[in-house]
């Protein structure tokens, strides 16, 4: 018996190629339309002085946490992912190169899940 012509080796490559290339568009399409579980909060420095930290302390009537971040440059965005439901709000404390500090709450009652924070001495 002789194989079928329509499963020449072109085809079965075409035939692997295209299950491929479903597969891996699912999974983008399900990686950018996925819920952002917690808050993912970006901070730009928007100064000419560098920050040297930033520390975050948050928490709920089950857990306390606390990030600290070192050294962002002026004009530079770092995003950070929370394990913090929106609208809860943190407390903020940020160090500048030149001695000087910031303490705020920040996001009581902002119910976004993609914030952005412009941060200046």
């Amino acid at each position: 018996m002789t194989p079928s012509p329509l499963l020449t080796p072109f085809v079965r490559r075409i035939l692997v190629f295209s299950v491929l290339l479903a597969l891996a568009g699912g999974w983008l399409m399900g990686r950018l339309t996925a819920p952002v579980l917690g808050l993912e909060v970006s901070f730009r420095n928007v100064s000419d002085v560098t920050i040297e930290s930033i520390q975050l302390d948050f928490g709920s009537a089950d857990t306390q946490s606390s990030i600290k971040v070192f050294r962002i440059e002026p004009g530079e965005v770092r995003t950070l992912a929370l394990n913090h439901g929106p609208g809860m709000g943190f407390n903020v404390q940020v160090s500048y190169s030149n001695g000087r500090k910031q303490e705020f709450c920040a996001l009581r009652g902002d119910e976004r899940t993609q914030p952005r924070l412009d941060l200046r001495p």
